[in-house]
């Protein structure tokens, strides 16, 4: 054969899937039902879902990095399983490292995790692991990854909501933002506290921050 008849072909594109996200009553189903369980991890899907902080990004997340009364935070660490170690680093570029509004639900919903955390501490006695992280295991270990994606999922059922990752809740932030009227790039670099508070009944119908 002189031609490879194959080549002439044209296949048609592969249609791209977009990413799948949450409607804001599926967000507030998830998160009502988390923090009515008391869910340990409360404060990180509120800070997943309403901050579109990246899974590493939480689980890496300091004490330190935390600015409960400017109601701020800096997104500074990552935590990452890479093989077979568990790396606790700074983010990859100095453009990464953001200082981002905290509006009301994530500070109260940081507060109750912080205190959850005190609880775990003095339990733990002097078991207790020092790393400054705001989500531990109850010895103050890092959560592993792969454990917090089961956590996660395991939250999608209690729920009832669609079972969709991490890194596709991230988009949900933008239709809760904009279901306040609040635009999302205004709501992430100005004062969207402010703004959200005004709108505090929209948010919280059923979330009990």
């Amino acid at each position: 054969m002189t031609k490879n008849v194959a080549a002439l072909l044209k296949l048609p594109k592969r249609r791209r899937v977009k990413n799948k996200s949450w409607t804001s009553e599926e967000a507030r189903r998830f998160l009502e039902s988390a923090r009515n369980d008391n869910d340990p991890f409360y404060a990180a899907y509120v800070l997943v879902l309403i901050n579109a902080l990246r899974k590493g990004e939480v689980l890496g997340l300091e004490e330190d990095d935390i600015d409960l009364e400017a109601e701020e935070f800096t997104i500074a660490h990552q935590l990452q399983r890479v093989g077979r170690q568990l790396l606790h680093r700074e983010t990859k570029t100095e453009a990464s490292d953001d200082t981002m509004p905290l509006p009301p639900i994530s500070v109260t919903a940081i507060k109750i995790r912080l205190a959850r955390k005190e609880s775990d501490r003095k339990r733990a006695g002097d078991v207790w692991q020092k790393t400054g992280l705001i989500f531990t295991t109850e010895l103050g270990l890092p959560i592993e990854p792969r454990n917090f994606n089961r956590a996660w999922h395991a939250r999608c059922a209690k729920a009832g909501v669609r079972k969709i990752t991490v890194h596709d809740a991230r988009g949900t932030c933008g239709t809760l933002l904009a279901d306040l009227d609040v635009h999302p790039r205004i709501a992430m670099r100005d004062s969207p506290s402010r703004e959200l508070c005004d709108h505090d009944g929209a948010l919280h119908s059923g979330v009990h921050a």
